[in-house]
């Protein structure tokens, strides 16, 4: 990209101004450091102009603002030293919660935690374990994955899985996991307004829809404002020991710069 050089008489005789706005001058130097050999013309002359246009829109909206506020409404050092202050005592946590907080937390300290607080877990939503095939009615496999499907064998469910991969067109076969319902209903053609009847009164369905067929296994699930599970609650529960950790260790770090400060006397309290 080329820049038209041009000298002015208050600039510095090796420097390249681009443009200049009240008193502040832009220079090449300033720029060069955003361009990187990778960028094409067009793509450095868009990065630069970008820039550029950034930059006069500061200095003319700066200079309206200086022309504009009283000296005290622009004595701003009082909220820069304060932005500071709060900007270094977050950083000094940041860095003093990676360095000391455990991160590690026990199956038991999670079963604990959720025991004694199981009033905080009432579920919001209906959860699910199931299996579910979809899979086209003219598939020359469909006989044999129905049969595998109802199986509890753990060598038909892997005969179920590998079949599954090559002939269906979508499947899910964790029963382990638990799911939340309203997200399988995305996935399913089931339609009904009652979710916990729907629950209560299925096990295996079979659902025809255009030129699939669905099979579907509802092994267990948990209804809408009951209690929630600990294998659903984990991440969440982990989430709140490890903050608590966090708090506890910021507030012994108060208490104790705080006493060394009053130990050292670095702090004077004057009363009238």
């Amino acid at each position: 990209m080329v820049f038209i050089s041009c000298k002015h008489a208050s600039t510095p005789s090796n420097e390249v101004p681009l443009v200049k706005v009240y008193n502040d001058y832009l220079y090449l130097s300033d720029v060069k450091g955003m361009l990187s050999t990778t960028f094409s013309a067009a793509d450095s002359e868009r990065v630069v102009k970008h820039f550029i246009d950034s930059w006069i829109k500061n200095k003319v909206l700066a200079h309206k603002a200086e022309l504009n506020l009283s000296d005290d409404e622009k004595n701003v050092q009082k909220n820069l030293d304060e932005y500071r202050n709060s900007l270094l005592i977050y950083k000094y946590q940041t860095k003093l919660v990676s360095e000391r907080v455990d991160t590690n937390v026990s199956e038991a300290q999670l079963r604990d935690y959720y025991e004694r607080n199981k009033n905080n877990f009432e579920l919001k939503k209906n959860l699910v374990q199931l299996t579910f095939v979809k899979i086209e009615q003219s598939s020359v496999m469909l006989s044999q994955i129905k049969n595998l499907f109802r199986s509890s064998h753990v060598a038909d469910k892997e005969k179920l899985s590998s079949l599954c991969s090559k002939h269906a067109n979508n499947f899910f076969l964790d029963d382990e996991v638990w799911l939340d319902f309203n997200e399988i209903l995305k996935e399913l053609p089931i339609k009904n307004y009652d979710q916990e009847q729907f629950l209560r009164n299925n096990k295996f369905l079979e659902i025809t829809e255009g030129n699939y067929i669905y099979l579907i296994n509802i092994k267990a699930y948990r209804i809408k404002n009951s209690l929630s599970l600990i294998d659903f609650e984990r991440d969440n529960i982990r989430s709140i020991l490890l903050n608590e950790r966090k708090l506890k260790l910021l507030k012994e770090m108060e208490t104790t710069v705080l006493k060394e400060a009053e130990l050292n006397k670095e702090i004077e309290r004057y009363t009238k």
